[in-house]
């Protein structure tokens, strides 16, 4: 018989490669990004646009994929989000005008998006209880691998294949994967005869006592204490100007005056930095706590804010980048561990599900709200004060944190 943490980590090395390939497809956008409006003869506007709908998409119908995996497990969840994502993507190598984009791009894959992150982060918190944190954060890392690799690889396909075949085949391929990958989730370590982080329940010569949990709170109980609408206030705080540096990052190095290569390796810092805030993070929340952690996450993004601000060189804009990544990365690593730790794992699903469709929803602001402000000051100085602001409400608001009333 496999080694007793052999399934837990399978699953989260199964979820590291759906993540990396689901993330990886996501932020390829961009490279496309340009092609697409050659193409279709479409402005910047009217051509990143689907992005904010996609981004729409796949937090909202997280109310939809967290409960249902909850109810039939991650596997066919996953699957079906598999098939989703593929299929936007084909459909998206044959758009010819630009409201397919919102269809095939915005609707059809964003909605194949959100079969990715709440339904693994829910099964891996499933999986691991002591080693909770850092199992999150090496499956975490592969959305940061995703900023590394993927964008990279369709920019070198898309002068030997066009853009269309390029996506059609990132699609397909990265369907494909996902769904083999997939075949591996199980629901919980019940179904294997263990408890989590590798324990044994009625094996022969073993005899490892279960551990004592508290009672966990279905959807509709969660939402009567006050510690379910601190998390999502929390988190909709820190998660409104998430994807602002991810979009206009490569922007804000042009402006002082650095080439495509430089503005390239600003954003991989993202990557670097995400990787390494998801290990660290991940290393302190087990050993101090999940709520600590998150502060720390959140002060992360709150300096690196300050030193965007007084950046006027690469020599400020990659330390503050890292920054930004690692706390960003930390926030994310933390909220489905943290609505556990509170809630309990039975329904994590239907409760960091509906959380996320919520407060994720505020993701589609930082983009629009930093370009908006670059065009209307001249400047991003604004964007980042608000940045930083939301950051620190956040922190003031984890502060009041004291879990839930009763066990």
């Amino acid at each position: 018989m496999p080694g007793r943490f052999f399934y837990g980590w399978l699953i989260v090395a199964a979820s590291f490669v759906i993540l990396m390939l689901a993330y990886g497809m996501q932020f390829s956008f961009g490279v496309f990004l340009p092609h697409i409006m050659a193409d279709l003869n479409l402005d910047r506007a009217s051509a990143s646009a689907p992005f904010s709908l996609y981004v729409v998409f796949y937090t909202f119908c997280s109310i939809v994929t967290g409960p249902a995996t909850d109810r039939f497990g991650p596997r066919k969840v996953v699957i079906m989000g598999g098939l989703l994502l593929g299929l936007g993507y084909f459909l998206l190598s044959t758009a010819t005008e630009g409201w397919q984009l919102y269809l095939y791009f915005g609707a059809i894959a964003g909605a194949g998006m959100s079969a990715s992150y709440i339904p693994l982060n829910v099964t891996v918190v499933r999986w691991f209880d002591q080693r909770r944190g850092m199992a999150l954060a090496f499956m975490g890392t592969g959305t940061n691998a995703a900023v590394l690799f993927l964008p990279m690889l369709s920019a070198l396909l898309i002068p030997v294949l066009g853009w269309r075949e390029a996506v059609m085949i990132l699609g397909l391929a990265g369907s494909a994967v996902i769904i083999c990958c997939a075949l591996t989730l199980v629901r919980d370590p019940g179904a294997r005869n263990l408890l989590p982080d590798g324990g044994s329940q009625g094996l022969a010569g073993v005899d490892t006592p279960p551990p004592v949990q508290q009672e966990s709170l279905n959807l509709k109980q969660a939402r009567t204490e006050p510690a379910f609408w601190i998390i999502m206030g929390v988190f909709f705080l820190t998660w409104v100007m998430t994807f602002f540096p991810y979009v206009h990052l490569a922007v804000l190095a042009a402006d002082m005056g650095y080439g495509p290569a430089s503005a390239a390796s600003a954003v991989a810092a993202l990557g670097v930095g995400g990787i390494a805030g998801r290990v660290v993070i991940g290393w302190l929340a087990d050993k101090f706590g999940r709520i600590l952690s998150l502060h720390a996450g959140l002060l992360f993004q709150v300096l690196a804010s300050v030193i965007y601000i007084f950046s006027d060189s690469m020599v400020g804009l990659y330390p503050a980048t890292i920054l930004f990544a690692a706390g960003v990365s930390a926030a994310i690593t933390l909220f489905p561990a943290i609505v556990a730790d509170i809630f309990g794992s039975k329904h994590v699903g239907s409760i960091a599900g509906f959380i996320f469709a919520f407060a994720g929803l505020g993701t589609a602001i930082g983009p629009y709200l930093g370009g908006l402000i670059k065009d209307t000051s001249g400047s991003y100085v604004a964007a980042f004060l608000i940045m930083a602001s939301m950051n620190c409400a956040a922190i003031a608001l984890l502060a009041t944190l004291r879990g839930r009333r009763s066990a």
